[in-house]
């Protein structure tokens, strides 16, 4: 009898986690796209990411970043918290950072594409996208 009850709190306390956490996690949509210098150049250094922020006023009820690597060609995939699981829907601000050393350093670009308040990029990502084009500016 003691092990039956034991047995039911342990199977409502699963129930009641699966129920907080949620079991479908929030909509994500994915998003890829291209940035290259805007003179055509593609962007070479070291260390090459694209970033979604938030949007100051964005309604969402979870505000994660995505993050994406720059490849060679300029390409990039954004994921939230590992490759290929999309960005979860919202307005974000789109920020660079191209910097001259991995480990930190110099930017290559001008302040305005690292910087969230400055930057000229915003996405409102609602569904899936593979076509972005961003041109940014050397220092």
């Amino acid at each position: 009898m003691f092990q039956h009850y034991r047995y039911s709190l342990t199977l409502i306390a699963a129930v009641a986690l699966l129920v907080a956490t949620g079991c479908g996690g929030r909509p994500t949509a994915q998003v890829s796209g291209t940035v290259k210098y805007k003179d055509g150049s593609p962007i070479v250094a070291p260390a090459k990411v694209v970033r979604l922020v938030p949007a100051p006023d964005t309604t969402a009820e979870i505000r994660k970043a995505a993050s994406g690597y720059i490849q060679d060609d300029g390409t990039f995939e954004m994921y939230t918290q590992k490759p290929g699981d999309g960005v979860i829907k919202g307005q974000y601000v789109v920020v660079f950072s191209v910097l001259e050393n991995p480990m930190g350093g110099e930017s290559l670009l001008k302040e305005e594409y690292g910087d969230p308040d400055l930057s000229p990029y915003t996405i409102d990502v609602d569904s899936d996208q593979n076509d972005l084009v961003y041109e940014v500016e050397k220092k």
